[in-house]
């Protein structure tokens, strides 16, 4: 993943160096994003005690339909928008207080969430930006596994945000290539375990993005 990160910066440094801002694009848009993610260790816990997980770093892609707005406009310059995305990420290994133990299974998140970023816009082609999310999330878990042994399954519908930063590059006055991070997050889910106990897990997930916004 590393190396990912490495050749969409690489691909992107060059359109820093690039001269005059096309027009700044404003009204509706759409767009198509993916990158890469890596789910924090997740604290579990139960009527047992407390355990972690910990996820092999996996992928993601999202949707999103928004605004531009329009300079000058009175809530400041940038844009909404309502974005659609799946994360997934493989179980790596479980740790109970007896130590380590190999585990398997998938976690997976579908959330949609409402941005809201501000755009710092220059004379320039690139503008940074910052911004919030707020919206839900839908997250499974799927045949969760210790040594080959059934944990748990179930899905769960949280309370989910975000926080996000990036980077906005002009290609032409109606399509913007955007470079991003994303931290998402969500109230804890509850899972049920095959000996019907529930549990609860964290989610925590950091995520470096590439998309292109099309304006129209």
């Amino acid at each position: 993943m590393k190396r990912t990160y490495q050749m969409i910066i690489a691909l992107c440094l060059p359109l820093l160096l690039c001269g005059a801002a096309m027009a700044q694009h404003t009204g509706p848009y759409v767009g198509a994003f993916v990158g890469g993610n890596a789910l924090l260790t997740a604290k579990s816990s139960d009527s047992q005690g407390d355990f972690s997980t910990k996820f092999d770093p996996g992928l993601q892609g999202s949707v999103v339909f928004g605004l531009d707005f329009e300079p000058g406009n009175p809530v400041g310059e940038g844009r909404i928008e309502l974005e659609y995305t799946r994360r997934g990420n493989q179980v790596d290994q479980l740790k109970f207080v007896q130590g380590s133990i190999k585990g398997s299974g998938n976690v997976t998140a579908d959330s949609l969430l409402l941005n809201f970023f501000g755009v710092f816009h220059d004379n320039r082609r690139w503008a940074p930006y910052i911004g919030v999310g707020i919206g839900a999330a839908r997250i499974e878990a799927s045949d969760l596994k210790v040594s080959g042994n059934l944990l748990g399954n179930g899905s769960a519908v949280v309370f989910a945000y975000q926080l996000g930063t990036g980077l906005d590059f002009s290609l032409t006055d109606r399509l913007n290539l955007d470079l991003g991070y994303r931290f998402f997050g969500s109230v804890r889910p509850e899972f049920k375990e095959s000996d019907g106990q529930k549990f609860k897990m964290d989610y925590l997930n950091h995520s470096a993005v590439l998309g292109l916004r099309w304006g129209f």
